[in-house]
This record gives C-alpha cells, structure tokens and sequence, in this order.
C-alpha cells in the first residue's frame, strides 16, 4: 500500500488525461486538477458485490482550454466481499477529456484498467470523476459510486 500511496505522491507531478462533454475552462487557459487523499463514502455503495466503505485517490490531471485532458488517475477502493473479507478494488486509468467548472468544481473522465482484488482484471472501464475540495464522485462504466468525503490528504483544483 505504501508503494502505492509513493507512486500516486510521485504522479501527481505528471499530466493525466480527462474528460467532460463542455470544457469551461476559460479560452487560453488551462486548468489542473490534482489529489492524494482518502476518503470514505457518505452511503452505503457496492461494486461488483463489494460493499465499499472508503477509497484512497492519486491523481494530477492538466485540463486544456479545448477540454482535453492528459495525466494518471489511480484509487483504491476498499470494502468487504459477500463473505465478510477485506478486499481492495484498483483502478489504474488515464484521463482523455476534462474541464473546471466556474463554481471551482474539476469534472474529468478517461478509461481504466480495474483489478476487482478476486483475480478478476477489466479493461478498457470508461471512467469519470467529479471533485471539489473535499468531495469525490467517481463512476466505474454505469456504476455511479455515492460521494466520498475527503478525511486525509487533499484535492487541488486549479
């Protein structure tokens, strides 16, 4: 985990892609959007029968003013299986599209590799991410997660 928490520290210095349908960034500017945090979801939420209950996110993505997007996005998932056991969900993506809104919230979306903690691998999951300050939304294909709260670290929107 702590190699994990390194790699992320170490990405947030790097462009990650993103997406979003609208770019509000202000022509000729381009905005960031970085974080290394954890948080914990406000409600109850599952992922592919994993009852969730908090999530560690790494990421450093550059939005350009035409609303595309470059840089890593990594999160942790944590929860427990239907058997009551610990397991962690990764999902490792890239960001293609994005945009900051004008309310300062960031809004970014990409696809991702996501490895279910089971010995089950997905490829090519469209992902997307909605983050203030101290809140993460975060969709995995048709699955919207409920809003995690930031408890440590932070989220930078520029």
């Amino acid at each position: 985990m702590k190699r994990l928490i390194s790699a992320i520290l170490v990405s947030l210095g790097l462009i990650a892609p993103a997406f979003i349908p609208n770019s509000t960034v202000a022509a000729g500017e381009s905005g960031t959007v970085a974080a290394a945090a954890r948080g914990s979801f406000a409600s109850v939420s599952t992922f592919r029968s994993v009852a969730l209950s908090g999530i560690e996110v790494g990421t450093g993505v550059l939005i350009e003013p035409d609303g595309t997007a470059t840089g890593p996005f990594s999160a942790v998932l944590t929860g427990r299986s239907l058997l009551g056991l610990p397991q962690q969900i990764i999902v490792d993506g890239q960001a293609t599209r994005g945009a900051i809104a004008p309310d300062g919230r960031g809004y970014f979306s990409g696809v991702a590799a996501i490895d279910l903690g089971n010995g089950t691998r997905l490829s090519g999951v469209p992902f997307s991410v909605t983050t203030t300050s101290d809140t993460l939304l975060l969709s995995l294909d048709t699955t919207a997660l409920p809003a995690a709260r930031v408890t440590a670290g932070a989220i930078s929107i520029e």
